[in-house]
């Protein structure tokens, strides 16, 4: 597997006809910034994005634990272990390693030794041919069925521009600097032709709110979309695999920690409180008052997102953050506040960073701390354009002047009205 560092830092993110967008070629490398009117399908690229690194991370170990899980429910029927046997002694954990050695070459033999081996009972012949077929599924088929559904998910099943025609072609792609990965969508399933698979993961924060479901479910039982589970999930189970061996994730919590004090000291201006886990329960204390993270701020929970993304070694050096709006909760200073945080974070992290915005000053504020840090030239800025044939996104290059016209036009428009009401109603005022 190739390491995101040795592909080249500049990703080209390519989007056809997927969702409103007709069009739309972005450059990652930094911080991207789209930044345009209501309803131009800019929260699209970010759903794509998150579709793109998500469903393709880590794939060969997602097919092959779905196969590991067809085999043990194969021959679950035929075990017949005392009450109160060990998980363990059931579900022997080389299965996996059995599975992910063979690459779609099993043979009737091999699997008939290997369950009678471990398991102990012999499968009737017939469910010994259908398991081993099945376990030669070819996972390149698979794998398109997994990424059709997960975009399908992630898209509530609305995947295609409405504006195309029914030939037209709808495909997410990626090319760095050694490889292209491509994802071509059709009506019903979708072909991805992969060069090299995806290391890093991605995480989509578009409301502060989707903390409170530290405290309110467990892994996975919360929604069916894995767009809003995925950063909570992330952090139970970081947490969990923490409590249950202090080792789990201590090299990136060190490296987080470690190379923190920077960006600990740009939270700590906001979330000034510490975090406390109690029985399992997440809690802000500051000046001896403890909170339940349900009943803090939004903008508190805006800057606890991300401390609990770190502290945990969730948030990883080069993995991807999706930012929807990220200043919609957040009061003029510490909408300041939260962009330094983004811009330090990628600085220290290498972080590869997707932010929609609306705010004039959190784009100012943005471009201010991207020139004092030194990263101007990993900024890179967005407009999308309504067409005919969809929405196009339009790049602008490092340059945010674009972006702030387009910002300043409400500026301009109420100016305007202001202008007209007091022409119309100046000689009533002076009589």
């Amino acid at each position: 597997m190739i390491g995101y560092e040795e592909w080249g830092e500049v990703m080209n993110f390519t989007l056809k006809n997927f969702g409103k967008i007709a069009e739309a070629n972005i450059k990652l490398d930094g911080i991207t910034v789209i930044c345009g009117n209501n309803n131009t399908g800019k929260s699209t690229v970010g759903k794509a994005l998150f579709c793109y690194f998500n469903a393709l991370n880590d794939y060969k170990n997602k097919i092959n634990a779905q196969k590991d899980i067809k085999l043990r429910l194969a021959i679950r029927s035929h075990i017949s272990y005392p009450m109160g046997a060990p998980s363990k002694t059931l579900y022997p954990g080389n299965s996996m390693e059995f599975i992910s050695t063979h690459d779609n070459s099993f043979t009737s033999d091999e699997v008939k030794e290997f369950i009678e081996t471990f398991y102990g009972v012999k499968l009737p012949k017939e469910k010994l041919i259908s398991l081993v077929d099945y376990l030669n599924t070819s996972e390149i088929d698979i794998l398109n069925e997994y990424v059709y559904r997960y975009i399908t998910n992630v898209m509530n099943g609305q995947i295609k521009n409405v504006y195309s025609s029914n030939n037209s072609q709808c495909l997410i792609s990626g090319e760095f600097k050694n490889f292209t990965n491509t994802i071509n969508i059709r009506k019903i399933n979708c072909i991805c032709k992969l060069n090299e698979p995806i290391e890093h993961s991605a995480y989509y924060i578009n409301t502060p709110f989707s903390l409170d479901n530290l405290n309110d479910y467990r892994i996975g039982t919360n929604g069916s979309n894995p767009m809003s589970r995925k950063v909570v999930d992330a952090i139970l189970r970081a947490q969990a695999e923490i409590n249950e061996d202090s080792m789990t994730n201590i090299l990136d919590s060190v490296l987080n920690k470690k190379e923190l004090d920077d960006v600990r000291k740009i939270i700590k201006k906001a979330y000034s409180g510490d975090t406390v886990i109690d029985h399992g329960r997440y809690f802000y204390t500051e000046k001896g008052f403890t909170f339940d993270f349900r009943n803090i701020s939004a903008g508190l929970k805006s800057f606890a997102i991300i401390e609990r993304l770190l502290e945990t070694g969730v948030l990883k050096r080069k993995d991807v953050l999706i930012l929807d709006e990220p200043e919609i909760h957040l009061h003029s200073e510490w909408q300041i506040i939260y962009a330094e945080l983004i811009v330090i974070l990628q600085k220290t992290f290498d972080l590869t960073i997707l932010l929609v915005t609306h705010s004039f000053q959190f784009l100012e504020s943005l471009d201010f701390f991207m020139k004092k840090h030194g990263i101007s030239n990993r900024g890179n800025y967005c407009v999308p354009e309504s067409t005919e044939k969809g929405i196009i996104i339009k790049s602008c290059g490092n340059d945010a002047l674009e972006l702030k016209k387009v910002l300043t036009t409400g500026s301009v428009i109420l100016s305007d009205l202001k202008f007209k009401y007091e022409m119309e109603n100046y000689g009533e005022e002076n009589n």
